[in-house]
Formats: structure tokens, sequence, C-alpha cells
């Protein structure tokens, strides 16, 4: 074969060759299936691999269980575990000087036949520590001493009773203790990380910078918690989104001038504007969406300027459902994804806003959208809607 024919030979391989790969690449850009491995490294794939929706990363639910319904609470669970990463009874109050109270009496019925069952379906325990009275709270915080005595006493709590860690939440702060709570959440922190035990902080909703004008002490209880600190310190950190009239008027007694009667515990809307905030400030890893159980009910009278409701308290699915049953009315689905109906009494017009299995399910996809680290659920204790734990199916593989 000549020199010259073995040359075009030689070129026209080539050129095959090349327009393989040009081929091949093209197809690769439309085509993931056909990429390389360091794909994986692009910025639309790390959302992939951080959605909970696909599994990739677990995803964590846990349920308060309130101490004054722990009986009804722990039947309602003992089929339910499995659902779960951790549970969180309302097990601890705190004195004056710092003392932690047994108010859940940990070590009696139901919670050791609770806990050894969760323990063996993997289900952390981590009690809650809640304290509300703001003045006590700032005479702990600022002495060293009465401080580090109660640091101590959550550790030794812990470690006495082997749980996995502690959950703060620790309301109605005056905002003047800003950086106080945050030293005391940095020390807490620095104790418990050497024992292994984890630090959870609860805390109130809020979806701005500053609370608005005139808004000072404990009525700006949301701004006491300063976001960064709680990023840098807790382990997880769980938004209450809900209450969200209480969140919003800070009374009460507030007024809308909304053209119907409308009074929202945890309005999706408002929920996701909560929790877009704080991922401003805090990994969406550790971030845990509050979600509730619950709702309120209020009397509402029309005014010239719309309406103005008053607190009657809150009330139960159970409670919810059996109310309209004897009123003779049908709860209907809010643009906000909650359940509502309002009737007639001899003081006025009554308005009842609740949650039932369809608005939790709702919430949880806002978790899953924001890639959240997980939800918490308040409360568990028997009184929610009865397909409430088949919201929870599937989120979790202990």
């Amino acid at each position: 074969m000549s020199r010259k024919i073995i040359f075009i030979a030689l070129f026209s391989f080539i050129l095959a060759l090349f327009a393989a790969g040009v081929i091949f690449y093209s197809a690769s850009k439309n085509n993931p299936d056909l990429s390389s491995e360091k794909k994986s490294s692009t910025v639309s794939d790390t959302k992939k691999i951080n959605s909970p929706s696909l599994n990739s990363a677990p995803f964590f639910v846990s349920g308060w269980i309130p101490y004054w319904r722990k009986s009804e609470g722990a039947d309602s669970l003992s089929n339910n575990l499995n659902l779960f990463s951790e549970l969180n009874p309302f097990a601890f109050g705190v004195s004056s000087d710092g003392d932690l109270i047994d108010t859940a009496k940990i070590n009696s019925a139901p919670w050791p036949k609770l806990f050894r069952e969760a323990r063996t379906e993997n289900v952390r325990i981590v009690p809650t520590i809640l304290w509300t009275d703001a003045s006590a709270m700032h005479e702990v915080f600022a002495s060293p001493a009465l401080l580090n005595k109660h640091v101590d006493a959550i550790a030794g709590m812990l470690q006495e009773n082997n749980f996995s860690g502690a959950d703060i939440d620790y309301e109605g702060k005056n905002i003047s203790d800003r950086d106080n709570f945050s030293l005391f959440l940095k020390d807490l922190h620095q104790k418990l990380q050497p024992l292994g035990k984890s630090l959870n902080c609860t805390v109130e909703a809020r979806t701005d910078d500053l609370p608005p004008a005139g808004w000072t002490g404990t009525r700006a209880m949301s701004w006491a918690n300063d976001y960064p600190a709680l990023n840098e310190y807790c382990d997880s950190v769980r938004i209450m989104a809900y209450d969200e009239v209480f969140q919003v008027y800070r009374s009460q007694t507030f007024e809308n001038a909304a053209s119907s009667p409308t009074a929202s515990n945890a309005d999706n809307r408002w929920v996701e504007q909560v929790m877009q905030y704080a991922l401003r400030y805090i990994s969406p890893q550790k971030l845990i969406l509050g979600i509730p159980t619950y709702g309120w009910e209020f009397r509402v009278v029309k005014n010239a300027g719309g309406f103005r409701y008053t607190n009657i308290g809150s009330i139960s699915y159970s409670a919810a459902m059996a109310e309209a049953t004897s009123e003779k009315v049908i709860p209907k689905r809010t643009d906000g994804g909650e359940l509502s109906f309002a009737y007639q009494t001899n003081d006025g017009e009554h308005l009842v806003t609740f949650e039932d299995a369809e608005s939790i399910r709702q919430k949880i996809s806002i978790a899953q959208k924001l890639r959240l680290g997980g939800i918490s659920l308040f409360k568990i204790d028997g009184s929610t809607d009865p397909q409430f734990f088949s919201a929870l199916t599937g989120l979790v593989s202990n």
C-alpha cells in the first residue's frame, strides 16, 4: 500500500473519531445518563441529593408529648413509633434559681415503657425543658454562678436518664436577654458536645429582622432569638410556625380589616414565609418546621374597621369536630390549608380554625420543598385527626 493511501486512510479514521466525540458530547449534555460521575457536583444535582423526597438523606420527624396528657399521647404512639426519628416529652420545667423541675414525673408510667419501645425502634428520646418565666430567665442568665448551675443540671439530667439530648424551649424571653440567651446556648453546647448529647433549640416564629415599632420587652420575644447564634450552637432549630395570630398581634384580643372573619393558626403562606426567612440565617439541614395538630377558637364581633377577635382557647381536632357536629356546620378548607367553621351563639359569632391530616400533609410538603431537615409536631396527645399518623407514613427510615 502506498504512503498516499495510508495517509488518506489514517486521516479519515481521525475525522471519524472526532465526529463520534462531538456526537457523544452533544448527547451527554441532553441526557444525564450519559454524563460522567463528576456531574453530581453541579448545583442542580446537589439540590436533588439534599431533597428529603428522594430519601437521599434522612428526613427528621419528632413529636412533642405533653405531660398533661401523657397517657393518651403514649397510647396513641404505641403502634406508630416507627414513623418517628425522635420523641420530645414535655418533661422538665425550671425553678427561679435554675434547678430543673420534673413536671412529667419522667420515671413513672407511661414513660419507661414508651422509652423502651421507642429505643427498640431506634427512636431517640430528647426531653423538652419548658421555661416561660422571663424575669427568672434574666436572673439566671445574668448570674455566672446560677448559669453554670443550670447548665450542669441539664447535663446531669441527660446523663442520669441516658437521654440523647435536650430540647430547649425557653419561650417569652425579654428581647433585652438576646445576647444572654445566646451565651447560655454556647455554654450548654460546649458542655453537651463532649458527652455526645445533642442540643435542640425551639423558638418562636418571625418574618423580619426587627420587631414592629413600639414592640419591646417580652412582646418582642421572637427577636430575643439570635438566628446566627442558633445556627452556630444548636444541632437543630425548631421554628414554632403556629399560633400565627398571636405571633402577629401579640395579644389575646386583636382586630383586622378582612372582608370576612379569619384567624389563622398556621396559614401555609405564612408558614412558608417564616421558614424562608429562617433559611437566611440557619442551615436547611438544621432547620425543623414546627407543625401544629390543634387549633383556636375566637369570639368575633364586627366593627367599623373590620372584625375584633377575643381568644376563647385552644381546641383539639376531636373537640373541634364534635363542636361542628353539635352546631350542625361542616368545616371547610381555607385558602391557607386549614379547616375552619363559624357559628352563632348568645354571645356572638364563634370562629374555629384547626388542623387535620390534610393540612399537616401540606405543611410537610412545604418542608420538603424548602429542603429542610424535617418536622416537629405539637402535640401528640390522643386527640389528633384519626388520619394523623397516615400523614407521616414513609417519611423516615429508622
